[in-house]
């Protein structure tokens, strides 16, 4: 202890400003600046307080800063993460994240249907289960617009497959009620237990339940 000052040092490194503090009987020495014992010992020690609080805040504040600046890499480390560089799986990636994708090796086959390969076409139905046939014929040559005559053996067939719209078919039951005429007594009829009480058919609760797993 010297004058009432004990030996204080403070040290920081990797900033705009390195500092080398030291009070030691007591001396400062700010980089190439130094203020000896005398100067220090006319300094009010309400200045020499100050003098060590701020750099006892700036220790602090490059230890928040240090710690900010690890936080930082870490969620640029993950945000930069996708299924091409971690073990996460593809539908963990967001929506506006495009994956980029394997380039294919080019081989010797053109695009397109192969020489030799048997084609693939969409399954028609016979003529028999079609309601309506419409014919389509050419009435002139898209070359020259000569006006075109004669029947095509072997047409192109298309064929449309759609569902029915669906008509509500409503049955009423009336329960009707009767007074017997020798004691007065009011009786009215029971419904038969295949009528549903819901107002509801099975065909439309399971209509329901179905659009109801579809859609959420």
């Amino acid at each position: 202890m010297v004058h009432g000052f004990s030996y204080i040092t403070f040290i920081f490194h990797e900033t705009p400003f390195s500092y080398t503090f030291q009070a030691f009987c007591p001396v400062l020495r700010l980089e190439t600046a130094e203020i000896d014992e005398n100067d220090w010992e006319q300094t009010p020690v309400s200045v020499r307080n100050l003098v060590v609080k701020l750099f006892d805040k700036i220790e602090q504040l490059e230890k928040h800063l240090k710690e900010l600046q690890e936080t930082n890499e870490k969620i640029s480390e993950k945000v930069n993460q996708n299924s091409q560089n971690s073990n996460n799986p593809p539908t963990s990636e967001p929506l506006n994240v495009e994956i980029p994708k394997k380039k294919k090796k080019l081989g010797g086959k053109k695009r397109g249907g192969q020489i030799g390969h048997k084609g693939h076409s969409r399954f028609l139905y016979s003529e028999e289960k079609c309601k309506e046939i419409i014919e389509h014929h050419p009435d002139s040559c898209k070359c020259c617009g000569e006006k075109l005559r004669g029947i095509d053996p072997n047409p192109y067939r298309h064929q449309i497959v759609e569902i029915p719209p669906i008509v509500l078919e409503i049955v009423e039951h009336r329960v009707h009620e009767r007074v017997c005429d020798n004691c007065g007594q009011k009786t009215r009829a029971i419904l038969p237990p295949e009528v549903e009480r819901s107002g509801y058919g099975e065909r439309v609760v399971a209509l329901v339940v179905c659009q109801f797993s579809i859609c959420g």
